[in-house]
């Protein structure tokens, strides 16, 4: 997990940093920003399923209007690696409501 953290970060710098910590000492506090609703979707075998829930977790405590989707035993990317599955598909629909219900 650290390995693919510090692939998204520039060199020399920590885990903390703002692209792959959020809620870290760097990063701009969320909690009063004004935030559009928000779909956070994991695969329940994602590596990162854990920092997903806990980004949607922390969010809602904070009064942000969230839906977080659990695809149960579906891997990070699952609708990429293999778009014509059924999964993949409730997906594009979940999307689809999502934009269409938080559309203005």
């Amino acid at each position: 997990m650290g390995r693919f953290c510090r692939l998204s970060i520039p060199v020399e710098e920590t885990t903390d940093h703002p692209l792959v910590n959020p809620f870290g000492p760097h990063s701009l506090s969320m909690e009063t920003a004004d935030l559009d609703s928000i779909l956070v979707v994991a695969g329940g075998s994602d590596l990162l399923k854990d920092r997903a829930e806990d980004y949607a977790n922390r969010l809602k405590i904070w009064g942000k209007k969230i839906e977080y989707v659990e695809f149960e035993g579906q891997q990070g990317s699952f609708f990429t690696i293999d778009p014509n599955t059924q999964p993949a598909n409730e997906l594009m629909q979940l999307i689809k409501r999502f934009i269409a219900q938080n559309s203005s």
